[in-house]
């Protein structure tokens, strides 16, 4: 190790101012910030050339233009335009003034087509009723406290009042006066001022207060003679105070109850002024026809607003103006035309280009510019700030002022290494450490001018670790100083020895140092000392003698694990708990250290970066202050709740350095980065509130809808047809500020099973819902849930799917079922009548003849065993017969209830087949005859069996009792019925004379017919034959 001598470089007197006083102290406010980038036609703007200008009650900008209205939601434009042919379009395209209606949330529109007012609620214009006599050109609006408005035009003052439907005129001077008062009654602007009174400015030039009395317009007096040019601009200062601007250039200030002091007198080739406004403090804002300029009111307060410039050529200062009141220098070029506060504290200024943001107010923080910063630490009253380019400086934050710079110095043994330093830790003794980027680290002892090296020494087990220096942290347990390189972790316990104690990575073990780069050290409450490795992780150092860490990596398949490898910071908050900023995952908090679990913070909840440089706690607001290569965050908490600060904001750069971070004298915090040092008291900052959320739009089938009531962001519930299957809702979070950087997240509850990030997509899109109800919500990633826009949305079923259908459907399937069960039961009685008529026929024919069987064979055993063979061989016949027919009657049972002889081709082959076995066997001529459309027919089993029975005994009684010689059987089919013919050629009868045999054979016929719902006649006379038909109905 090698150890330098002393030389003093100590540059005392040489103090130079880097800033402004109170610049880096912060004691007082910054200088208003510029303008945003200009927004025009490729944003969405109706047209560049932008005349007026007006916030609403929700808090959407309106633009008017030469081609049309547009709102300005911070993110995008929705462009309003007249069309004669569409009820509730706009009035015209020519938008020439604007006033919002802050009773009813609406919009006061004036065109060069008259008035008209935009309804909220429903998103349409309705029309202001102009004069009969006189078309107006409208050049000023002013809405009047009690819902009606006041119309400023080249015809004179007009007031609406919409609760009666009124519109009166009233004069400068009265009807009938000289000719030449036209301009006395041109109205070119109007305001109205703290106590009330309405002011209107004139095209001759003149100021004039409106007489409630008279109705009239009287010149103020006090405002001095009428100009030469018309008054185009007048704006209410919040003392009481008017100022007035005219086309010629002229601005006016009147004070309360003293002569206006004329400012700017008018002239060839002064400006015109087109818009005025006035601030908080009473200053005024001066658009004119060559840019924007602030005129104060008086001398501004120290440190606040612009410092006063001397007069110039183009901006004199008139022997009436007070000495005090002088422009500050010109804030935008060109031609501004209008001019609007809104309620974040900005001021828009419409231009013939397009649409301009301006922040005016003064910014909370402050950028001290000493080129590159990577170091910074309190000392006592002062600031050490370690630079890239230019050494080590000490500020006095109470001037901005460097109080010692400290450099290299070549020929210098003794001097600063390095005028490189990544690291500055000043002793409470008096000593300073600084680590450089590439020479080591150096200490200057308390009253000692020059400084001690410390180098790495290879081969030394005692030297630094390595000669790029990255961290340096005083140990609170036991005052032991921790320096981290790129070499790995040492250990100083006495500055005197200059011996350290070096911890490495070494391959062999696994619980060593994770990593050789150590960017940062600290030890928490517990007394755990924790150090930040880049590309190593997290780790611990658990036994200092033998040199074991436990280290906490990421881990892709755990979530709770540490985010990224690349540890830039730590911190402790109020509580206790450990932050860790990472370069590669954010920043996370340790929650369990046994374990390793995280809960981490990245883009996803707000981080503005992932790459997280330095961490800060401020205790007293119970939040974590973290720098980002995209801005500064501040993290609550209490909540969680990340809020970015960049340039919208008034943040001088945007991207900082890795651990340049300090809290300093006064409780300001510091942060370091590429062009200088920020600088800003916590408690001053006002953190934005959440802004509002709206519903903004709807769209079917991807084609916008205007709902003919209320607009969608109006509605509490929106009805959706079958139809509209495809749907959209477009949202909005109206921040004219910080445009882009709300989270917003949406869930349709009902369909969703969570919240969905909206991303850049202000929209979301829903597609083929299942009829029901639903609820939209949307709100701010961070806002407790009910917060925010909501609607509900009922979706209504098809025809097929309406209650009333269903219920139809209902019956209809219970009707249906009723039947099918009457059909059933139907079924089931019929085929027991068929097992009932079975069972009988098998019992009365079959039984019978069984019986009767029986019977003979006992009679011819009694025949037989008396030797009389003639007896039994005769019974023995009538068994045989008997036999015979109990074996037929058993077929057609068998044949009957058999379903496949249910077609009549079957029935009549065996009606064929049965009459001419009978018929021939006595002589009888059969003729057969059936038509072919009789095959194609089919009789269920009952019916088939009473039509086969009914045949049967046709067939029977022919052969009985005919006597004949011929019989003819034909089987026919004339619409609707079956017809069966049965004639014979034999002796015939009287039908009436009584019936021979058993006389069961009509009677039975006739029986079977009505089952059959038929008809049975009989045709007969003795000697002429017999004809049987019967028509049965198919």
């Amino acid at each position: 190790m090698r150890v330098r001598g002393f030389v003093a470089t100590k540059w005392a007197g040489r103090a130079r101012a880097l800033a402004l006083a109170g610049l880096l102290a912060l004691a007082t406010a910054g200088r208003a910030q510029g303008p945003a980038p200009l927004l025009s036609t490729a944003d969405g703007l109706a047209d560049n050339t932008v005349q007026c200008l007006a916030q609403d009650r929700q808090g959407f900008l309106w633009a008017g233009t030469q081609d049309g209205l547009s709102r300005y939601d911070g993110r995008a434009f929705r462009t309003f335009r007249a069309d004669a042919r569409r009820p509730g379009a706009l009035a015209g395209n020519f938008v020439r003034a604007l006033a919002p209606d802050v009773a009813r949330g609406g919009l006061w529109v004036g065109t060069g087509d008259g008035v008209c007012y935009y309804d909220p609620r429903t998103e349409r214009f309705g029309r202001v009723p102009s004069d009969s006599a006189a078309h107006y050109f409208v050049n000023a609006l002013l809405a009047d406290p009690a819902g009606g408005v006041w119309i400023g035009t080249e015809n004179g003052l007009w007031h609406y009042a919409p609760a009666t439907g009124r519109l009166r005129r009233y004069w400068y001077a009265p009807a009938g006066a000289p000719a030449g008062t036209a301009r006395r009654n041109s109205v070119r602007a109007l305001a109205r001022d703290v106590a009330g009174t309405l002011w209107a400015g004139t095209g001759e030039g003149q100021l004039c207060r409106f007489d409630a009395a008279t109705g009239t317009l009287r010149p103020e007096p006090r405002y001095g003679p009428a100009g030469p040019t018309p008054l185009s601009a007048l704006a209410a200062a919040p003392g009481g105070g008017l100022w007035a601007g005219t086309e010629g250039g002229g601005l006016r200030y009147l004070r309360p109850g003293r002569p206006a002091a004329e400012l700017l007198r008018p002239g060839p080739g002064q400006p015109a002024v087109r818009s005025l406004w006035a601030d908080a403090r009473g200053g005024a804002w001066v658009a004119t026809a060559a840019g924007l300029r602030y005129w104060p009111v008086g001398p501004p307060p120290a440190g606040v607003g612009p410092a006063a410039a001397p007069a110039t050529a183009a901006a004199p200062a008139t022997a009436a103006a007070p000495a005090a009141l002088a422009p500050d220098s010109l804030r935008l070029a060109g031609e501004v035309l209008a001019l609007a506060p809104d309620r974040a504290g900005q001021l828009w200024a419409g231009t013939g280009a397009g649409l301009l943001r301006l922040d005016v107010r003064p910014s909370p923080f402050a950028l001290l510019p000493t080129g590159p910063v990577w170091a910074v630490a309190p000392a006592a009253t002062s600031l050490w700030v370690g630079t890239e380019r230019q050494g080590l400086l000490r500020l006095d934050p109470r001037t901005g002022a460097v109080a010692e710079r400290l450099r290299h110095h070549p020929g210098v043994r003794a001097s600063l290494a390095d005028d490189f330093v990544r690291c500055v830790l000043p002793d409470a003794d008096g000593g300073l450490w600084a680590g450089t980027q590439r020479q080591g680290l150096d200490y200057r002892a308390p009253g000692a001018l020059g400084f001690q090296h410390f180098r790495h020494t290879a081969g030394e087990a005692d030297a630094l670790a390595d000669d790029f220096v990255r961290c340096l942290y005083r140990d609170p347990l036991d005052g032991t100083l921790w320096v981290g390189t790129e070499g790995g972790l040492s250990r100083l316990a006495d500055a005197r020895s200059g011996r350290f104690t070096t911890y490495r990575q070494r391959a062999d073990d696994p619980r060593g140092l994770p990593n050789n780069f150590v960017r940062c050290v600290l030890r928490d409450g517990a007394g755990r000392l924790w150090v930040g490795t880049g590309g190593g992780g997290l780790c611990r150092l658990d036994d200092p003698a033998t040199g074991r860490f436990t280290a906490f990596k990421a881990n892709p398949r755990d979530e709770r694990s540490l985010p990224g490898n690349f540890v830039r910071a730590l911190c402790l908050d109020a509580a206790g708990h450990l932050w860790v900023g990472t370069e590669d995952g954010g920043l996370c908090r340790l929650d369990d250290p046994a374990t390793g679990r995280f809960t981490s913070f990245g883009e996803a909840q707000g981080l503005p970066n992932d790459v997280v440089y330095a961490l800060l706690p401020d205790p007293a607001a119970r939040a974590v202050w973290l720098s980002t290569n995209r801005g500064l965050a501040r993290l609550d908490l209490a909540t969680d709740r990340l809020t970015a600060f960049d340039a919208r904001d008034g943040l001088p750069q945007q991207e900082y350095n890795a651990g340049a971070a300090c809290r300093g004298p006064g409780g300001a915090l510091y942060f370091g980065g590429p062009a200088g040092l920020v600088g800003f008291r916590p408690a001053a900052l006002r953190v934005p509130p959440a802004p509002p959320v709206l519903l903004t739009g709807l769209r079917r089938l991807n084609q916008p809808v205007a709902l003919p009531d209320t607009a969608v962001g109006q509605r509490r519930l929106l009805r959706l047809g079958p139809r509209d299957y495809v749907f959209t809702l477009g949202f909005a979070a109206l921040d004219l500020r910080g445009a882009g950087r709300q989270r917003l997240v949406y869930q349709l509850e009902g369909f969703d099973p969570d919240w969905v990030p909206a991303g850049l997509q202000r929209e979301a899109t829903y597609t083929n819902l299942d009829p029901g109800p639903y609820t939209f919500r949307v709100r701010e990633a961070d806002a407790p849930p009910g917060t925010g826009a909501a609607l509900r949305l009922l979706v209504a079923p098809p025809w097929y799917g309406t209650w009333w259908f269903r219920a139809l459907a209902a019956g209809a399937v219970g009707v249906l079922a009723w039947l099918a069960y009457r059909l059933r039961v139907g079924q089931l009685l019929a085929l027991e009548r068929v097992r009932h008529r079975i069972a009988r026929d098998l019992h009365d024919d079959m039984g019978s003849t069984l019986s009767s069987i029986a019977l003979l064979s006992e009679m011819a055993r009694q025949h037989q065993l008396g030797q009389r063979p003639a007896q039994a061989a005769g019974l023995l016949h009538q068994i045989q017969d008997s036999s015979r027919q109990m074996l037929d009657a058993l077929d057609d049972i068998v044949w009957t209830i058999n379903p496949a002889h249910d077609g009549l081709g079957d029935v009549t082959a065996r009606m064929r087949a049965f009459a001419a076995e009978l018929l021939e066997a006595r002589g009888i001529a059969l003729a057969f005859e059936v038509a072919p459309a009789v095959g194609a027919l089919h009789l269920p089993m009952e019916r088939r069996r009473e039509f086969f029975l009914l045949f049967k005994e046709a067939v029977n009684n022919l052969a009985k009792y005919a006597h004949c010689q011929h019989a003819r059987v034909a089987l026919t089919c004339p619409p609707g019925h079956l017809l069966l013919v049965v004639a014979d050629d034999g002796v015939g009868f009287a039908p009436a004379a009584p019936a021979q045999g058993s006389g069961n054979g009509l009677p039975n016929m006739r029986a079977r017919a009505a089952a059959l719902h038929a008809v049975l006649t009989l045709t007969s006379a003795p000697g002429q034959g017999t004809i049987v038909q019967l028509s049965v109905p198919v």
